[in-house]
C-alpha cells in the first residue's frame, strides 16, 4: 500500500464514524432504531482502537527518539572519559619508566657519589653517520674533555666537545669510536669499535682467540678513558673462516640507545695505565701472547 493511503485510510474511517453517528436519529414514531444505535457503536470500536494504536505508536516513537538522544549523549560522555583515562595511563606509564631509569642511575651513582654527574640528553645528531648526542651538562657543571659517559645499562660514549652548559658525547656506536675491552668469560683482550646505529664489532682479534656467541664484552679500563667493568655488548656473530689473520665478530650494544634519555658523566678521568711500572716478567707475558691492550 502506498504511503499516502496509509495516511488517508485512518482519516476516511474517522469521517465514516462521524457520518454514522449523525445517522443516530429517531424515526417518525419517536423511537430509536436498534440498527441506528448499533451501527455507529460498531463503527466506533475499530476506529477508536486504531486511533489508540496510532497514539501509542507515536508515543513509543517519541520515547525511542528521546532514549536514543540520551544514549548518544551518554555514549559521547563515555568516549570523553575513556580518552581521558587512556591519556592518564600513558602518562602514568611514562612516569613509571622514568622512575625506573632514574632509580637505576641513582643506584649506580650511589656506589661512587662523588665521581658521577647526572645529565639529560637534549638532542641527537641528525646525521646518518655521526653517532653523537648533546647533554645538558658542561664545563660549568664540572664536565671535563674526554669524560666517559655511562648509563645504568653500560657504556655510552665520551665527551668530544665542551661548552659552558652543554657537551657533545660521541657514542661507542660511532665508527670513529674505540674501547679497550675484555671478553668477560675468559678475559680475552679485544678492541670494540662502532659500526653505526645499534652495532659494534671486534677489531684486531686473532682467529685463535676463544670468542663465542653470547659472550659479554666489558671495558678493561686500560685505555685511560673509560672505567673498567662497564658492559659494552653481547657477541651476536662470529666468523673465523674468512681470509685474514683476524676474526670478524659483531656485538649488540648493552645500552638501548633508541630509548636513552638520562646519563651519568664521570667527573674524574681514569688514570692511564703506566706500562713502565710492570715488572719484566709481566711485560714478557704480554709480548709472548701478543695481545697487549691497545688504545685508540
Amino acid at each position: 500500500m502506498p504511503r499516502r493511503w496509509k495516511i488517508i485510510s485512518p482519516v476516511a474511517l474517522f469521517i465514516l464514524a462521524l457520518a454514522l453517528i449523525s445517522a443516530y436519529v429517531k424515526n417518525p414514531q419517536g423511537e430509536v432504531s436498534l440498527t441506528a444505535k448499533a451501527a455507529p457503536l460498531a463503527a466506533l470500536g475499530p476506529v477508536s482502537g486504531l486511533i489508540n494504536r496510532l497514539a501509542d505508536g507515536v508515543a513509543e516513537v517519541w520515547r525511542g527518539y528521546f532514549s536514543l538522544v540520551a544514549a548518544q549523549k551518554e555514549n559521547d560522555q563515555l568516549k570523553v572519559t575513556v580518552g581521558r583515562l587512556k591519556r592518564q595511563l600513558v602518562e602514568l606509564e611514562e612516569v613509571k619508566r622514568t622512575n625506573q631509569r632514574l632509580g637505576a642511575l641513582l643506584e649506580l651513582k650511589a656506589k661512587n657519589p662523588a665521581d658521577y654527574l647526572s645529565a639529560r640528553i637534549l638532542a641527537w645528531d641528525p646525521g646518518p653517520w655521526f653517532q653523537a648526542v648533546v647533554i645538558d651538562a658542561g664545563a660549568k657543571d664540572g664536565v671535563n674533555p674526554e669524560a666517559a659517559v655511562l648509563s645504568s645499562e653500560g657504556l655510552v660514549g665520551r665527551v668530544v666537545e665542551l661548552a659552558p652548559q652543554e657537551a657533545k658525547v660521541l657514542l661507542i656506536t660511532d665508527r670513529s669510536s674505540g674501547v679497550d675491552a675484555f671478553v668477560q668469560r675468559n678475559r680475552v683482550n679485544v678492541l670494540v669499535t662502532g659500526l653505526g646505529p645499534g652495532r659494534l664489532e671486534l677489531e684486531y682479534t686473532r682467529k685463535g682467540e676463544d670468542v663465542r656467541l653470547g659472550d659479554l664484552v666489558v671495558s678493561s679500563g686500560l685505555d685511560g678513558i673509560f672505567p673498567a667493568g662497564q658492559a659494552l655488548g653481547v657477541v651476536t656473530q662470529v666468523d673465523k673462516v674468512g681470509l685474514g689473520l683476524f676474526l670478524k665478530a659483531e656485538l649488540r650494544p648493552s645500552v638501548d640507545f633508541s630509548g636513552l634519555m638520562e646519563v651519568l658523566v664521570l667527573k674524574n678521568k681514569p688514570l692511564p695505565f703506566d706500562w713502565t711500572t710492570l715488572g719484566s716478567d709481566a711485560r714478557l707475558l704480554f709480548e709472548k701472547k701478543g695481545s697487549r691492550p691497545r688504545s685508540r
